[in-house]
């Protein structure tokens, strides 16, 4: 599971570093880039956030206990 999740942050990272790439290129073309690029990235983000709530859900993994002692 932390493979995965691993995996998908780096892709969602690269999609970001592709649409600063098209922000850079500018015009119609770059323009285009950057649009494709983030809407992976928005799609990619939401798609790891319910797989990270099923996950949960399922029991795959578990929250972090420890508590502050006083």
């Amino acid at each position: 599971m932390n493979l995965i999740v691993l995996a998908l942050v780096l892709v969602i990272f690269l999609s970001l570093g592709s649409a600063l790439i098209g922000l850079l290129r500018g015009g119609k073309q770059g323009s285009d880039k950057m649009f494709k690029a983030l809407r992976m990235r928005i799609s990619l983000s939401v798609f790891l956030f319910i797989l990270l709530m099923f996950a949960s859900f399922m029991g795959w993994i578990e929250p972090n206990n420890i508590l502050p002692t006083q």
